[in-house]
């Protein structure tokens, strides 16, 4: 979804700039214990002392809300990150949770975890979860979805530090990952012992459902590793017809519709970035272990030429305008936008038209043009609304719209300093 790292700093998809930032993040040097009233106080992060022994005469309520004393690890990582800890809670929802991370990072984010979960609950899912021929389970719609409605919700069940991978020795860290699946709730463990496998490397039954289903996920300024069991049932499709929208509240993912989904068709979302040819496709689909048979990639040889041919195309205007952008010609980089533009909805890359307009906007800001930019700008607003990125977002519209302009003027500036 995203040009290159030059090309970046002008032109992206500034969605998570719209978004609420992360609610009340503890510092770990709070001074206070984690009690019951973690909500209004933070914590102190959780682990061993350097003879491998926690502090003595520790209760529930001082590791709350962690259901079990946290289990560690020492790691071969750099001297600040000398543990690596399990802390869950299986009384969580009806699934629990297990988080693999530093103390520090635990401590940070308990004030994120300990929320009642999912945030929002869908009585009446429009989907039901079968067996589909050639791909073992998957999610195919009930009744008619329609286009940008929330078709699931889900929180992570699993989530690892990407850093503990490397960090702990392979024998003691599959002994550790196997205790937070022990560590769920019967039907959460069930749950994700349950989810498909895949990976030819793998060595351990949990490392292979993580190499298989985790998505890439950030907790405490960390990279992390995050198993969602209802998410991870919904197959790839490489015009996928629904999206995922991650909530920073609790570790939650949305799934919502691309388009009409009719009833009785499965619903698919996209593994890898959009936007793709089929050989790139194909490449960076092996790490699941499977072919790809979907209606973009089963079609007649000259529909799956004529498609790469516009992706690459789009691909190519993009760094164009970028280039164009940075040459201060505004005039070819609208002239560029305006053709990507056309070429979108042949693919039906829809994440692109929020993208596409900002940057027409960021163009016509440069020029002085402010009724355009306004324009433009909302319409990146509008596409971002309907898909659901900036629901529950406080402000005006020419609140946001202001937003908009200091970025604009913020990128400018670092712009002209880095030159």
């Amino acid at each position: 979804m995203r040009p290159s790292t030059r090309a970046h700093l002008f032109f992206s998809l500034h969605v998570y700039f719209f978004l609420p930032t992360q609610a009340s993040r503890c510092t770990s040097s709070s001074p206070h214990l984690l009690t019951s009233s973690s909500k209004q106080t933070c914590p102190l992060p959780l682990a061993p002392d350097l003879d491998g022994d926690f502090p003595l005469l520790l209760t529930p309520l001082d590791y709350s809300p962690w259901t079990s004393l946290p289990i560690c690890e020492a790691s071969s990582s750099p001297p600040e990150i000398p543990y690596f800890c399990l802390y869950s809670n299986s009384h969580h929802n009806h699934l629990g949770y297990s988080i693999i991370t530093t103390p520090e990072v635990a401590a940070d984010s308990v004030q994120i975890l300990d929320t009642a979960l999912p945030r929002r609950q869908i009585t009446d899912p429009p989907y039901k979860v079968v067996d589909v021929p050639g791909k073992g389970k998957g999610v195919v719609a009930t009744r008619k979805i329609k286009k940008y409605q929330e078709i699931m919700v889900d929180y992570a069940a699993l989530v690892v530090d990407i850093g503990f991978t490397v960090g702990v020795d392979v024998w003691r860290g599959y002994k550790l990952l196997n205790k937070a699946v022990d560590a769920l709730s019967d039907q959460g463990k069930a749950d994700l012992m349950g989810l498909g496998r895949t990976s030819e490397q793998a060595r351990d039954e949990v490392e292979n459902v993580l190499r298989t289903n985790a998505f890439a996920t950030e907790l405490g300024g960390r990279g992390h590793m995050a198993v969602y069991t209802a998410v991870s049932r919904i197959n790839h499709g490489c015009k996928p017809n629904a999206y995922t929208r991650f909530i920073q509240d609790g570790l939650q993912v949305s799934v919502a519709a691309a388009r009409d989904i009719e009833e009785g068709e499965e619903v698919t979302i996209s593994y890898i970035t959009l936007g793709k040819t089929s050989k790139e496709r194909k490449e960076r689909l092996k790490q699941w272990g499977f072919e790809c048979a979907c209606e973009l990639c089963s079609a007649k040889p000259t529909e799956i030429e004529a498609s790469d041919a516009r992706r690459r195309q789009i691909e190519e205007l993009r760094e164009y305008a970028v280039v164009a952008f940075q040459a201060n010609k505004p005039y070819q980089a609208l002239r560029l936008t305006r053709q990507i533009i056309s070429l979108l909805p042949a693919e039906e890359l829809f994440p692109f038209y929020s993208e596409q307009y900002e940057n027409m906007a960021r163009i016509f800001y440069v020029l002085g043009d402010m009724k355009n930019a306004e324009l433009y700008a909302g319409k990146s607003l509008d596409v971002l609304a309907e898909q659901g990125y900036i629901q529950g977002v406080t402000g005006t519209r020419q609140e946001l719209l202001e937003m908009m302009w200091k970025k604009f003027q913020a990128d400018g500036d670092q712009f002209k300093a880095a030159r």
